[in-house]
């Protein structure tokens, strides 16, 4: 089975970080129209000027750049019209990482904050091989890091590796979620932003801070689960958590109510995602994170 769907430990150890650049290197390329900025007004490239290819002929606004007023267009109907070029983005990406205990399992494979780890090391990977601007920010546990600086791959590499160890299921969990309470997350402006987190809700607090932060970004929102635990056979397990290892009695009823329970609380955290302009995507830890980081790679999340 491959290494990447199925790796040794949950625990990622260097040589896996270091197979995460191969398989980066190799995802392809997003379609061409999807890795160009079109919304109107916004300005994401640091070079001045526009891109050759001409999108598309609307009227003016008042956010619009003068220099790309269609005179002749303006001239012919009396209404000032605007060109809107294809422009490459300088693709300026935010990585928001928060990891709760509950992520320290899984049935199958390897664990969930295993399989959300490995996603972010492609994506930095990835990054750093298309000579794009990353941020970041990473709960887990007891612990946070955030960065915004250049050169800093290895240390965030060494943080997902730190991320990935089973004692930080057992640490207490940070009450705010990566997204709140943050200049790095308040200041973005008009970049990808990709939320990596197995967390289904927030306070009003954290959920005017999604806004802010959607009004201003592009953001993607990536949920991975593992199905297999709501089909699990009837009987008894021995199940880890931060309280250490417990007995757990499955009865057909429990898991139709676990069930149930988390596609209630799933399908209202979608509504309220879609509501905000956040685009959701659920994968299941059968799915390997090379096919979810194409998944971002066609949404213009990555290049």
């Amino acid at each position: 089975m491959s290494p990447l769907l199925s790796p040794v430990s949950p625990e990622l150890d260097e040589a896996h970080f270091a197979l995460l650049a191969h398989y980066a290197k190799h995802l392809g390329r997003a379609p061409k129209a999807i890795r160009f900025a079109i919304n109107a007004g916004e300005r994401r490239s640091r070079q001045k000027g526009h891109g050759m290819e001409m999108l598309e002929l609307r009227a003016y606004q008042a956010s619009d750049d003068l220099r790309h007023i269609d005179w002749r267009v303006t001239a012919r109907t009396g209404q000032a019209h605007t060109r809107l070029y294809a422009q490459e983005n300088d693709h300026q990406r935010l990585l928001l990482v928060d990891l709760s205990n509950h992520a320290y399992f899984g049935t199958r494979h390897t664990f969930i904050s295993t399989r959300l780890i490995q996603l972010a090391g492609i994506i930095a990977w990835r990054s750093k091989q298309q000579g794009d601007t990353l941020s970041y920010r990473l709960s887990y546990g007891e612990k946070e890091y955030a960065s915004n600086k250049q050169g800093m791959l290895p240390n965030f590499l060494h943080q997902l590796q730190d991320a990935s160890l089973l004692e930080n299921r057992a640490q207490n969990m940070k009450k705010n979620s990566v997204w709140a309470h943050s200049q790095l997350t308040a200041k973005a402006h008009n970049k990808d932003v990709i939320i990596l987190t197995d967390k289904q809700s927030w306070s009003d607090v954290e959920e005017s801070a999604l806004m802010q932060l959607a009004r201003h970004n592009s953001v993607h929102w990536i949920q991975i689960i593992d199905s297999n635990a709501y089909n699990l056979p009837v009987g008894q397990y021995q199940m880890a958590d931060q309280n250490g290892i417990q007995r757990v009695s499955i009865s057909k009823k429990t898991m139709e109510h676990a069930k149930t329970a988390f596609v209630e609380q799933n399908t209202l955290m979608r509504k309220k995602l879609a509501t905000i302009g956040i685009r959701h995507q659920l994968f299941d830890l059968t799915e390997s994170p090379e096919k979810i980081a194409r998944y971002l790679l066609s949404q213009g999340a990555l290049r």
